[in-house]
């Protein structure tokens, strides 16, 4: 591995690591940059194990930090919020084979809407020691699921607008240090 890729490497850390950082202070609902991260670490970390080791260690870690501070890490719906991230994961895997504005865009879109009807379908069910079809939130038919959905529509208007902010900076900042910072350094040296 080369200094300058190695030097790419580093940055990109940073800027996860950064990006999660900005998690754990007060923002809107749902205004996150998990949605970026899962994108930017699917497109460029090359080794397959740490390219998902990678985001999904700084999710579970800022959740961690979460749950101490403030009580909201994990909660009933976890389970479908991560399927939901692993989801993201994979439409940048995808996607984010030939990294373009347009593909970045469409990716973070398709990502915060899959989020938006998992996670909010998911929300219908409450867990309980004895399945009992009456608990949840909504009701279990197609009133609730709309029901369900409406009530999430501030959320995923957040969502959206952070994931497409997030992934642009981001995306962004990996952009001009790999075709301007390193080079300005190793004209420098």
């Amino acid at each position: 591995m080369s200094k300058s890729e190695i030097k790419l490497g580093v940055v990109l850390g940073l800027l996860i690591v950064l990006a999660a950082m900005s998690r754990l202070v007060d923002h809107p609902w749902n205004f996150t940059p998990m949605t970026a991260i899962l994108l930017i670490s699917a497109a460029y970390i090359s080794n397959n194990w740490m390219k998902i080791a990678v985001p999904f260690a700084i999710i579970l870690f800022s959740d961690i930090v979460l749950e101490m501070t403030t009580g909201w890490g994990f909660h009933d719906g976890t389970t479908s919020v991560y399927f939901g991230y692993f989801i993201i994961f994979i439409i940048g895997f995808f996607l984010l084979k030939k990294v373009s504005v347009l593909k970045i865009a469409g990716a973070s879109i398709l990502g915060s809407l899959t989020f938006f009807l998992i996670t909010n379908f998911a929300f219908l069910y409450t867990p309980s020691v004895v399945p009992n079809p009456l608990q949840g939130t909504y009701p279990h038919n197609m009133i609730g699921i709309l029901a369900s959905y409406e009530a999430g529509l501030p959320f995923f208007k957040n969502m959206l607008f952070g994931d497409l902010t997030f992934s642009a900076i981001l995306f962004a900042a990996y952009y001009l240090v790999q075709n301007f910072g390193l080079k300005m350094t190793k004209a420098k040296a």
